[in-house]
């Protein structure tokens, strides 16, 4: 029941039509019992600061952050905690006290994930692919891990150089990637490759482990990766689990508790299709 004491949520993006996050989200508050409602605006880039401005003098709560704008909001936050500097952008924001406090909670839903999937990355090889916002997190999770060697390639070298410079990891031409697979215990897929249905493997991959694992932040689709994975009788994981989990730390940093994560399993597997 909606009334005057509601606390208000929302996330932000442009397009966000798309977004899962209401229907997880109002799922939870409603589990949980919260008198909270969580809903989706479309600002535009050049709005981004009106926007915040405004929830903060409507008396929001909390919101989460996607893309366009998560490097970009981190101009208008009061605080920033150390992963999401590092990372260098913000997915979360929590409103206490007529301060904005950011975060990035990206990172800990790719790591949840493998622990619940009891996947161990101590002192194994790491190959990521993509250079953009969710590499970073992706990245700074694997160090995180302790992992043995991080490889990061992208179609365009020098994205992928920038940011093994910025992690200490090692960029890979990705018509080289063949070079340092057979030693590869995991493949991170974070790029667009697979959005578009003539999408195809950008590296040749004839010598790998018969252990190795397939991970693709991708969870709405088959991909070339998760096909590939399938030929070859590899594990496979899709993105569904980090993108649930980083959606319940947000709400832990908001409400403070942990929400049921096999309800927004379930809930995703309709909207989806």
């Amino acid at each position: 029941m909606l009334n005057t004491e509601t606390k208000l949520f929302a996330i932000l993006g442009y397009p966000v039509k798309h977004s899962f996050s209401p229907q997880m989200q109002n799922k939870w508050f409603e589990k949980e019992n919260l008198n909270c409602i969580y809903l989706a605006f479309e600002p535009k880039p050049e709005n981004l600061k009106k926007t915040i401005e405004s929830l903060k003098v409507l008396g929001f709560q909390g919101v989460n952050i996607t893309i366009p704008h998560k490097i970009e909001v981190m101009k208008y936050v009061d605080f920033i905690d150390k992963a999401a500097k590092k990372i260098g952008s913000v997915n979360t924001i929590a409103f206490k006290g007529g301060k904005l406090y950011g975060y990035n909670t990206d990172h800990l839903g790719f790591s949840q994930d493998l622990a619940a999937k009891k996947v161990s990355l101590k002192n194994k090889n790491v190959l990521v692919i993509g250079a953009g916002g969710g590499a970073r997190a992706i990245v700074y999770a694997l160090k995180e891990s302790k992992t043995k060697n991080i490889y990061i390639a992208n179609r365009t070298l020098k994205n992928a150089a920038q940011l093994a410079e910025m992690f200490k990891i090692k960029a890979v031409d990705i018509s080289k990637v063949g070079e340092v697979l057979p030693a590869a215990d995991l493949i991170v897929n974070t790029s667009s490759c697979g959005m578009r249905k003539t999408d195809v493997l950008p590296f040749k991959a004839d010598k790998i482990k018969s252990s190795l694992i397939i991970y693709d932040l991708i969870y709405n689709k088959a991909t070339p990766f998760t096909k590939f994975a399938n030929d070859k009788g590899l594990e496979v994981f899709t993105g569904v689990g980090m993108l649930i989990r980083q959606g319940a730390c947000g709400f832990k940093i908001w409400t403070g508790k942990y929400p049921d994560i096999e309800i927004a399993g379930r809930l995703l597997k309709e909207f989806i299709g």
